[in-house]
Formats: structure tokens, sequence, C-alpha cells
């Protein structure tokens, strides 16, 4: 059975480091925003204030200083919700010591420095807090977002993964791939073939088919399709790491 978070794990080695500092960003974001009623309204106007500095840096449309000052903002009010509203606000430090903690340091705006903070740890540690308020599994969506905003995927990922699938989600994604290719076009009498039968042919023959009519980045749709459908599978909270 495929599990979402390790398949996200992999990926996330490969990513370069400007695109893993805008990732961790866009983790940090998402689990503020699922898990936007934990926190008290100042803890959400100084996240979203915090979290929107740091990215707004990238853009050349604000400075450092602006960012140490969020960043002491921020601080002060992390603690005085629930214990759960700190941990998804601390996902936000993390992610913004990917970014920028070694900038803040070299001007003097910062005293200290995380150590081994990456995008990987900012997004174990929204799984956590995600997983703690809703149950949710947010590796899934973490793994849609990167492949959807990924430059290339490698095909190959999607390769090994048609091989790890349930015979049940086997049949359940070649209907999808059928009838995604039948959309694009319905004179196809193979893929109508697949839909009568979808247990008849190997998964991963009706996907390179589909590849070959569709065309473009069916192959990286396809992959979005089977990440989707995948079950959820339990994780487990990676070592905390240090708080300032």
């Amino acid at each position: 059975m495929i599990s979402v978070p390790k398949v996200l794990e992999q990926q996330l080695r490969t990513v370069d480091p400007l695109r893993g500092k805008v990732l961790s960003l866009d983790y940090a974001v998402h689990a503020h925003g699922v898990c936007h009623d934990e926190l008290t309204p100042e803890q959400q106007d100084l996240s979203a204030i915090y979290l929107g500095t740091a990215k707004a840096l990238f853009d050349g449309e604000a400075s450092m200083t602006a960012l140490a000052d969020a960043s002491a903002a921020h601080a002060k009010i992390r603690i005085s919700g629930s214990r759960l509203a700190e941990e998804i606000m601390w996902v936000g430090v993390l992610a913004v010591s990917v970014c920028w903690q070694r900038e803040l340091v070299r001007e003097g705006l910062s005293r200290g420095e995380l150590k081994n903070v990456t995008v990987k740890t900012v997004a174990a540690e929204a799984q956590n807090v995600v997983r703690l308020f809703s149950g949710e599994q947010e590796a899934t969506w973490q793994l849609i977002h990167l492949l959807e905003t990924a430059d290339r995927v490698d095909p190959q990922v999607l390769v090994n993964l048609l091989d790890e699938v349930s015979a049940e989600q086997a049949e359940f994604l070649a209907v999808e791939y059928a009838k995604h290719a039948l959309e694009r076009h319905p004179d196809a009498r193979y893929f109508q073939a697949v839909l009568d039968d979808p247990g008849r042919l190997p998964l991963a023959v009706v996907a390179r088919q589909a590849q070959h009519m569709v065309g473009g980045s069916e192959a990286t749709w396809q992959l979005i399709k089977l990440v989707a459908s995948a079950p959820v599978t339990e994780t487990r909270r990676t070592a905390a790491t240090e708080q300032q």
C-alpha cells in the first residue's frame, strides 16, 4: 500500500533550496488555514502578518526589519492561547527560519538560530498539527501541492507507484484514467472498453495508453489522481524540533 507521507518525504529530498523555502511557507500557511479556528483572533492576525511578510521578502516588497518586528510580535502572542495553537504557530516559525533565519542573524536582527530545519521539518510538523486538530492527513495536500507547482515531475515516480496500488484502487484509477482520456477523445474505443471491464488490463498499460493519446502533462494528472485516492495511512510525529 502506498504511504503518501513517505512519497512526500522522498520528493522533498529532491527540491532545490529556493523551492524548499517557498514550499515551507506554503505548508505553514495551509496548516494555519486548516487549523484557523484553534487560534485566537489576535493570533490569526499576527500569524498572517508574519507569514505574509516572509513571503513578501521574496518579491522585494518587505524588509528584514519588518520581518524582525513581525517575528517579535508573533513570539509574544504565540503562548497566549491553547497548547495546540502554540504548536500551529510554531510551524510558522519553522517555515520562516527555513527561508530567512541566516539573513536575520547576519543583519543582527535575530539572536538565535534553529539547527537542521528544512522543508521536511516544516512538512512533518504541519502534518502533526493538522492531525491533532482535524484528524486529516495533511501529507496528501502537501504532496499534491508539490506536484501541481513543480516545473517537471519525474515520470518514474508514477511508474513506481502504479506497482504499489491495491487491486481495488487499480480498478478505480483505471476508470478515472479512461474517463479523462475520453473527455479529450470521446470516440476512443480502447478506453470505452476499459470502462466496461476496468480490471482486465494492467493499470500501467491503461496509464501509458492515456498518456500517449492525451499527451502533455497527463502523467502528472494521473499521479495527482493516484495520490488523492490513496488510502490514508497512520503517521507518527517526528522528534520535536528544539524550540527557541
